[in-house]
């Protein structure tokens, strides 16, 4: 086999052609909405929830005082504060309940619940602890 000069490689036109495909399929894929999941968002939601309560509870102990919480559906308030808004298509149960100083709370359960599953959220009047279940789609 006889190697002529100037047949390796690729030409100009190969290059440009292969180019051009892989931006088509780039903006094809750029173009698939929604890049996040409801499921994701709903985890990540549950997540800032549980980490919030967690905080109150905190508040409670080392502040040697009640820490309320509120829950509405479009969202969360804790100790007064401003409320954390939920994504649109999320929604909570409402519900009132308090955090004491020596770490037990009032207890309730929350559910939070988006089109595609249920999560409940219990907190133990007992110790204030919280647990999170997975109730499946509505």
């Amino acid at each position: 086999m006889t190697h002529r000069p100037g047949s390796s490689g690729f030409t100009l036109i190969e290059m440009i052609v292969v180019i051009a495909v892989m931006g088509l399929l780039g903006s094809l894929v750029l173009m698939r909405q929604p890049w996040h999941s409801a499921g994701l968002t709903m985890d990540a939601t549950q997540r800032a929830f549980d980490r919030a309560l967690r905080l109150a509870r905190a508040r409670a102990i080392a502040q040697d005082r009640v820490v309320p919480v509120v829950t509405g559906a479009s969202g969360f308030s804790i100790d007064g504060a401003p409320p954390v808004l939920l994504p649109a298509q999320e929604a909570m149960s409402e519900a009132r309940f308090v955090f004491m100083p020596d770490g037990g709370s009032s207890g309730a359960t929350v559910i939070l619940a988006s089109q595609t599953k249920r999560i409940a959220v219990t907190v133990s009047w007992l110790n204030g602890r919280i647990r999170t279940l997975e109730l499946g789609a509505p």
